[in-house]
């Protein structure tokens, strides 16, 4: 078998110059729009708590002082279906982002090929017969393709920040569901809180109309008082019965947060006022635009559209390509590894459209329109953030007063009952005057557990409105 020597490698780069100016240009993506000063306050004006934990934490939860919330918040992270079919999305994001890496990578291909080529011609017996042919039965060639060199730094800028979009949406969600698993355990505590406060009434409503029948039993009423005290006894356990019904409704959507049946779930919490309203203090307000997640999602949005549209801009220079190949063959496979006759080449391909009636141009002109609006759209979820934080700095302190004036009512409109229903027992007073202070202690009662409630959601609310302890992972 005739050995084949081993041979220099050709190796071409045509348009070089172009070459190195595409790959050049681009890594070129324009910079993002920076933020107006006056769109990000130096400090808050709201009133902040002296000596709270600066920031919440990632836990923030555990700040209320409640082990039975800890354990659903917990579950809910563990358990909840929507939270686990944001994970799978943010899977195939990623998957999708891998892809798009490879994709800043040339694309190589390997073709190996076997088997003897020959030709064989036969003639008569008489005139005998001969034959030709060639025998290389190994061949390797591989190559590789690189297409518009141009747009892929920015069109991996774009899946970047699609990327960053998706998990600033994910926890989104989670804050969303977390927080609203909060709220509504202290929902299902207050309702347990109202049927006592419920019962409370009902049984003052009870002795009340007892009165009213006894006094008009011995005369010295009319019957319309132990009618009308009927009606007010029978609202009372109609409110009641609502009550048990709230009760129910509230657990089955904490079981539908934990991936549950309401059948056989309940929690032991059993009081709203066991629950502690927990201080924080937001930290510096140009923090608030890497902790909010609808921040960091308007901002990866902003960075899409500024991508596509340097992606879009592209369009306007030649389309360029990149391809080589190399190849080898041998008559052996030995010969094949140790000195294969081989060939290399590289080449550049520059494409251009020459006529296109003025559209890549639109296209251009479409995509700014798009990355302003977003950048619009950005400036007012920023300005809504910091207006957020500010009137939950001020809602909590109203709301701390307010719930002061509310348990001095309360104070108050039991000392009342308590007096008037010695009077009416005597028959100083009249029954009119009874009912309004009744009434007046069951809108108390509801007034100050109210309050209570709203001072534990605004809590919830700062903490949602300061990011729940999340901050934007670096890239």
């Amino acid at each position: 078998m005739k050995k084949v020597e081993l041979k220099n490698p050709v190796v071409k780069f045509p348009h070089l110059t172009a070459l190195a100016m595409a790959v050049m240009l681009g890594g070129c993506v324009s910079k993002l729009p920076p933020l107006p000063a006056t769109d990000v306050p130096a400090g808050w004006e709201g009133p902040v708590t002296a000596n709270a934990p600066m920031w919440p934490k990632k836990d923030w939860w555990n700040n209320f002082e409640d082990t039975e919330l800890t354990t659903l918040i917990s579950n809910v992270q563990t358990s909840n279906l929507d939270l686990a079919n944001v994970k799978r999305n943010l899977d195939s994001a990623q998957i999708s982002l891998r892809e798009a890496g490879y994709n800043l990578l040339p694309t190589p291909t390997v073709t190996i090929g076997t088997g003897a080529t020959s030709t064989q011609t036969h003639k008569t017996p008489i005139l005998g017969s001969t034959s030709t042919g060639t025998n290389v039965p190994f061949t390797v060639a591989a190559g590789f393709t690189y297409n518009d060199i141009l747009s892929k730094p920015a069109t991996y800028d774009k899946a970047l920040s699609d990327y960053s979009g998706r998990i600033a949406q994910a926890e989104s969600l989670a804050l969303t569901t977390l927080g609203t698993t909060a709220s509504t355990y202290f929902q299902l505590l207050l309702t347990r809180d109202k049927v006592v406060a419920a019962q409370q009434n009902l049984a003052n409503a009870e002795a009340i109309g007892a009165i009213a029948q006894a006094r008009v039993d011995a005369g010295v009423a009319v019957q319309i008082e132990a009618l009308q005290q009927q009606i007010t006894i029978e609202n009372a356990r109609n409110s009641l019965r609502t009550l048990q019904q709230n009760d129910l409704s509230a657990r089955a959507a904490l079981a539908l947060l934990q991936g549950h049946n309401v059948q056989g779930f309940d929690i032991k919490g059993k009081s709203l006022l066991d629950i502690k309203v927990p201080a924080v203090q937001p930290g510096i307000p140009s923090d608030l635009l890497r902790r909010r997640p609808d921040l960091v999602l308007a901002e990866s949005t902003l960075k899409s559209s500024n991508a596509n549209l340097t992606i879009v801009h592209n369009s306007l220079f030649p389309q360029i390509s990149l391809t080589g190949n190399a190849s080898a063959s041998s008559t052996s496979l030995s010969n094949l590894v140790s000195s294969p006759a081989s060939t290399i080449t590289i080449s550049a391909n520059l494409v251009e459209t020459l006529l296109d009636n003025g559209q890549r141009f639109r296209n251009i002109d479409q995509a700014r329109i798009t990355m302003e609006n977003n950048l619009a759209s950005y400036r007012k979820a920023v300005l809504a953030a910091f207006n957020d934080v500010e009137v939950s700095l001020s809602n909590i302190q109203l709301l701390e007063a307010q719930n002061i004036t509310a348990f001095n009512n309360l104070n108050a409109a039991e000392e009342s009952f308590r007096e008037a229903k010695a009077r009416y027992t005597e028959g100083v007073t009249d029954y009119q005057t009874m009912l309004q202070t009744q009434n007046t202690l069951f809108t108390a009662r509801n007034s100050w557990l109210d309050s209570k409630l709203l001072q534990l959601n605004a809590a919830v609310g700062l903490y949602q409105s300061l990011g729940g302890g999340w901050e934007k992972p670096a890239q």
